[in-house]
């Protein structure tokens, strides 16, 4: 995902499987200047190391969410889609800049 700069990513949450209870990283953010609806980055594999060229975006007002770029397998995007709607509250206070990350953090729901 080459749209992702250093500031992008120096903004951003990563939450790791350990504290999700989901198989990949997940990445939140503020909405900062973005123009879109809110979104969270997910890790396309299950991996434990970081990979910024190995991002999904999914949508996280839609309903069901749905992926915006890059591919989930059915399992993956389910499990994702699970744990935005038991987090959307959380996920978007942060993206509303409600929350920094250690409130969001706090907050977030394990699957």
């Amino acid at each position: 995902m080459s749209d992702l700069t250093d500031d992008d990513l120096f903004l951003m949450v990563n939450m790791h499987g350990r504290n999700t209870g989901l198989p990949m990283i997940v990445w939140l953010g503020p909405r900062g200047g973005a123009r879109h609806a809110a979104r969270i980055k997910v890790q396309m594999d299950h991996r434990d190391q970081m990979d910024r060229s190995n991002l999904a975006v999914v949508s996280v007002q839609d309903d069901p969410p749905r992926v915006i770029e890059g591919s989930l397998g059915a399992a993956d995007l389910a499990a994702v889609r699970r744990w935005i709607v038991l987090n959307r509250q959380a996920i978007l206070d942060h993206w509303h800049e409600k929350t920094d990350g250690l409130e969001l953090s706090q907050a977030l729901k394990r699957l």
